[in-house]
């Protein structure tokens, strides 16, 4: 699998949200209004940490970026790529009164390059590919609103001195107010034959759980439509009272399959589709669930499985480039009338 993460600030708003999704999470992202479409996420004191991928020594990562006016900015605040949780390189946001903001390329306290400036006020969308590699054997390229701004060969982007990376985080430690937004977030790693490379300026859309779909078989805490219990929005965060509501078994091969809103923001290319399931144990024990998606022709087919041990939320992402029944790529249709869920497997 290529794309690894995807981030739209539409089903997430909240720091308990975030907590759950990423690996670690402290600060907040509280919503905007987005760069095509929806919210955004303010920057506020944030440290957001991805969890951990398949080491690789390829990434491109492409996200929409608002700095919406001067404002002094310390040192080390930006995009950090690790290894575990040693940096490898980082791109830091720099700040001048009158000439805009740009990005300075980082290996560890070594600059390695500096962008062309850019103007505060509006949405631009950067993408960045770095070779993560010791010696001269490391790359990098910036692109802005698909064109050109900088790249380079030969260079030392390895900080940890071993090729290679497996974590990302968005490190702003410094309070920003509502200055800096961001939105549209992909992750691609340099593996597979799909999403390997640039994918260009891209809109991420969120849609959540709208009705029961072909196969509900596990007990709702409260009512009779368990979609109901699932359909979260973002600002809010299903706990073990019951607040949100949620659904739950203790059998081996229970299924629950929800109907999903349509898409209204994406009419064309898909590159990539994530899921998201919250789980919790209802006591102490571990358990095995296996996310599921239905295609449109009803033919169901299985995705991940999940290691659930612990009584407090977490959240369990799956990122599929393709339809995993068709194998080829997602179009509207497998969204608006496939369905996904969740199995219970051991």
């Amino acid at each position: 699998m290529a794309c690894v993460w995807i981030e739209g600030f539409e089903t997430h708003r909240i720091s308990t949200q975030f907590s759950r999704k990423y690996a670690s999470f402290s600060g907040n992202y509280p919503s905007a209004a987005g760069r095509v479409f929806g919210t955004s996420g303010n920057i506020q004191s944030t440290v957001a940490v991805t969890p951990t991928f398949a080491s690789d020594n390829t990434f491109v990562m492409g996200f929409g970026f608002r700095f919406n006016s001067f404002q002094s900015i310390t040192a080390n605040q930006g995009w950090y790529v690790e290894t575990g949780t040693a940096e490898q390189c980082h791109w830091e946001v720099d700040e001048h009164a009158t000439l805009g903001f740009r990005f300075i390329l980082y290996r560890g306290a070594t600059s390695v390059a500096t962008s062309n400036y850019f103007d505060y006020g509006v949405w631009h969308y950067f993408e960045w590919k770095i070779t993560v590699r010791t010696g001269t054997n490391g790359a990098y390229e910036l692109r802005h609103n698909g064109v050109l701004d900088i790249s380079g060969t030969s260079v030392n982007l390895a900080n940890n001195a071993t090729d290679g990376w497996d974590v990302q985080a968005v490190r702003f430690t410094q309070n920003l107010g509502t200055n800096l937004r961001l939105d549209d977030m992909y992750i691609c790693n340099g593996t597979g034959a799909k999403n390997n490379d640039f994918l260009g300026p891209s809109i991420v859309e969120g849609v959540l759980p709208n009705a029961e779909g072909a196969t509900i078989q596990w007990t709702p805490i409260s009512g009779t439509d368990n979609s109901a219990n699932v359909d979260d929005i973002a600002t809010s965060s299903p706990d073990d009272s019951g607040a949100g509501g949620y659904n739950y078994s203790d059998t081996n091969a229970q299924r629950d399959l929800y109907d999903y809103q349509d898409l209204t923001q994406i009419t064309g290319t898909i590159h990539a589709v994530q899921v998201g399931t919250q789980l919790a144990m209802g006591a102490a024990g571990t358990r095995v669930v296996k996310t599921k998606y239905r295609d449109p022709d009803t033919t169901v087919v299985d995705g991940a499985s999940h290691t659930v041990d612990s009584t407090s939320y977490d959240e369990f992402t799956e990122t599929f480039d393709n339809n995993p029944h068709s194998a080829v790529a997602w179009d509207v249709t497998d969204i608006d009338s496939g369905q996904f869920g969740i199995e219970v497997v051991s």
